[in-house]
């Protein structure tokens, strides 16, 4: 079972490219997925989400 922050990531792209578009480690953005999308950092992915017209899955999706 995914975490909320590997569906908000795969959702994006995945690792590499969400990495590439915000400008950021592999490695960090790698970390995410187990210890969950830092708030300052969840701010700039909800904003690339919606300039590519994605809609992000909510919590009750990741449960």
């Amino acid at each position: 079972m995914q975490t909320e922050a590997g569906l908000i990531l795969d959702a994006l792209g995945g690792t590499s490219a969400v990495a590439k578009q915000i400008e950021a480690p592999v490695s960090t953005v790698h970390s995410w997925r187990t210890i969950g999308i830092p708030k300052s950092r969840m701010a700039h992915l909800k904003l690339l989400a919606e300039v590519k017209g994605i809609t992000l899955p909510s919590s009750e999706a990741a449960a």
